[in-house]
């Protein structure tokens, strides 16, 4: 019974059915949508994941990999000697 309030659950969220009507709806039908909202689900995800590698693809176009050509200078901090005061 646990299941079944959370096919409840995600009917009447993401679907938009009524608890009510859920209960009109004979079970094969209940499986028959539940296998389509997973697959509609997957391919939903398979798209976000792609459309999130072209964007990184195309920042990383964008972003000037080696600074025009020039190499960054290898700058060292000199010691300096710090006085003490008694």
């Amino acid at each position: 019974m646990d299941n079944w309030s959370k096919v409840e659950f995600l009917f009447t969220k993401n679907l938009g059915i009524n608890p009510l009507e859920l209960d009109q709806l004979a079970f094969y039908r209940v499986e028959e949508l539940m296998a389509n909202y997973e697959e509609f689900v997957k391919e939903e995800d398979k798209q976000y994941k792609a459309q999130q590698k072209e964007q990184e693809k195309q920042q990383k176009m964008q972003q000037p990999s080696n600074y025009g050509g020039f190499k960054m200078p290898k700058v060292e901090i000199p010691k300096i000697n710090i006085p003490k005061y008694n």
